[in-house]
């Protein structure tokens, strides 16, 4: 090996330990490992040439980069114009059985995530499925997993379902001068999804572990650190707005409540100042309530109310993959909410976290229970959708606001994939021209950026340049080499199935992007030492990044359903491993049919 490609190499080990670790955030260890291949072939005396600096921002150039952030856009829009509600209308408004909801739920899942970014139709789909698993009394936990996986299957079927398919066809393209079509991936896909949901709809889900979860209750219980106190005279606390009550009483007391003279819970406002003699009901860990008690010269009451959890205005919300408050503490929380939200607790990986809320980070996944003043106040929706919370129950389905806006939506959306289906446009050029209609007819607003999984896109900008530094140095080559001095008599298919077999592994532990970029030269330079068609060697990579079934850190659509459905870490092999098997069983003659 050369210099450059030992150095290379440590440094792309490094990155995929630092990636499984998951301690730091992948777009930040991304561009970190660009900027040292970057500075240590700046240094004159090494003599290495890796990554030059005319290379470094290549990716930002790279129109796979431009198309994936432009589909997170379309879904976006689509999203506003009603995409979600009519899920909702299909889903809700009909009596099912629970197999018949489950095929048709994973239908849908599929169908939308073809066409759409796979965690945007997890987005649209996964309150509704609670919301009818609450009203229906089944356990969700039998459909989220499902849910999940018809998901990430919808998306192998098209260009645009999934990040790895766009990466795949754009290296394709520019290695042959010809990157896949729209519906190329079909071709292999849909028989995988196909199989795939029969199976996890019939044979699947009955592998999956279910653990209790109260059908009526939100997943973190706070009885036991709900308290009331009564507002003594001389009390210090007396005049004091709630924001100025938090400074002085610590980030884990919250005033969520009063108590009426009917003893009902009443909401409090914001601009509420504390009076002698009222009832708070306080949210506050048990070993800080006496403090707080001589604090503010309160006391308990001597006759307790009673009241329901309920009457506290309390919504469940998940963290998702694109919020605000990934990798962030509850002082951003704080600053972000401005008194319209308050944290009570938070659900993650299977444990409750009641108390000391403010020394934990969030992580994309997490379940929070937030209170609210009043759950239909605008200002409420408009912070919970400016975090980037998604909320895990709907409370009602929602209603299309305008069915001219949703037919020409999608009119401009089915009208980009043809031209990109005929080649009459480029994938990038047609998509930002389906962007700018819909910025036209006003799906989507000034606010758009937000819907774009910005640390998706800039750990793909500095992967590229990664991916491309494999090859100029040779260490893709060298790679695929040393396989192919291992396997010379192997034929095509036990090739095809061990690539497909290594880079599913990668793509249980990593980001699928990511694993795409590092693949693809590899198995482009054995599909070259062998003498196949290059089609196929890239073909089993896009199917394997897009099969993370084993965890729930693979992919974002596992991520975000291990909340709600009370799943631990080690339930996801349980009906992945046969899933990914079976693929394995329906790929490789598909692809060998097909490109063969």
């Amino acid at each position: 090996m050369t210099a450059d490609q030992i150095v290379l190499t440590s440094s792309i080990l490094v990155l995929l330990g630092l990636f499984i670790w998951g301690k730091y955030r992948y777009d930040a260890i991304s561009v970190a490992a660009l900027v040292f291949l970057v500075a240590i072939s700046a240094i004159p005396s090494l003599e290495l040439d890796i990554v030059n600096t005319d290379q470094a921002l290549n990716g930002f150039a790279n129109p796979a980069v431009m198309t994936v952030a432009l589909v997170l856009i379309i879904s976006h829009g689509l999203k506003n114009a009603g995409l979600s509600a009519l899920a909702g209308k299909l889903l809700a408004g009909r009596q099912f059985t629970e197999i018949q909801f489950l095929l048709f739920l994973l239908a849908i899942a599929a169908t939308l995530s073809s066409f759409i970014n796979n965690i945007g139709a997890m987005a649209i789909l996964l309150p509704l499925t609670v919301s009818v698993c609450q009203r229906m009394e089944w356990h969700p936990a039998k459909f989220l997993m499902p849910l999940a996986f018809a998901c990430i299957l919808g998306g192998m079927n098209t260009l645009i379902g999934t990040p790895p398919n766009i990466i795949i066809s754009d290296y394709a393209y520019q290695k042959t001068g010809s990157g896949f079509n729209f519906f190329d991936f079909s071709k292999v896909g849909l028989a995988i999804t196909l199989c795939g949901i029969l199976f996890v709809a019939f044979i699947g889900n009955k592998l999956i572990f279910l653990r209790s979860i109260p059908s009526n209750e939100p997943l973190i219980n706070m009885k036991g650190y709900l308290f009331e106190v009564v507002v003594n005279k001389g009390s210090s606390s007396v005049g004091l707005t709630l924001y100025k009550f938090k400074k002085q009483a610590g980030e884990d007391i919250d005033i969520i409540g009063v108590i009426s003279e009917t003893g009902s819970v009443k909401k409090v406002q914001n601009n509420m100042r504390i009076k002698e003699d009222q009832i708070l009901v306080l949210k506050s860990p048990p070993d800080e309530i006496g403090k707080i008690l001589n604090l503010f010269d309160f006391s308990i009451p001597e006759e307790l109310h009673s009241f329901e959890e309920a009457d506290l205005e309390e919504i469940e919300v998940l963290i998702s993959p694109g919020s605000r408050l990934i990798g962030r503490k509850y002082d951003y929380f704080l600053k972000q909410a401005f008194e319209e939200l308050n944290l009570l607790g938070l659900w993650r990986k299977g444990t409750k976290y009641r108390t000391r809320l403010t020394r934990e980070t969030f992580k994309a996944g997490d379940v929070l229970l937030l209170g609210v003043r009043d759950l239909d106040d605008e200002e409420v929706k408009n912070k919970i959708n400016h975090l980037g919370l998604m909320p895990v129950r709907e409370r009602e389905i929602e209603v299309i606001s305008s069915r001219s806006r949703l037919i020409k939506g999608l009119f401009f959306f089915m009208s980009s994939i043809l031209v990109v289906a005929f080649d009459i446009l480029s994938p990038t050029i047609a998509f930002l021209l389906c962007v700018l209609c819909f910025a036209r007819i006003k799906i989507i607003d000034a606010n758009f950026y937000r819907s774009v999984e910005w640390p998706i896109i800039v750990m793909l900008a500095a992967m590229i340049p990664i991916g491309l530094a494999m090859q100029t140095t040779g260490l893709s080559a060298l790679i695929a080499s040393s396989i192919s001095d291992l396997a010379p008599n192997l034929n095509q298919a036990w090739i095809l199935i061990i690539i497909l077999i290594i880079t599913m592994a990668v793509s249980d532990i990593i980001n699928n992007a990511a694993t795409a970029v590092i693949m693809a030269p590899i198995s482009y330079e054995i599909a070259l030492n062998f003498g196949y068609d290059v089609n196929a060697f890239l073909m089993v990579v896009a199917i394997g990044a897009s099969c993370a079934f084993l965890t729930p850190i693979g992919h974002q659509c596992n991520t975000v359903v291990m909340g709600p459905g009370n799943y631990k870490f080690t339930d996801y092999w349980r009906m992945g491993l046969p899933l990914e098997i079976l693929i394995v069983a329906i790929a490789i003659p598909m692809i060998l049919f097909v490109w063969a």
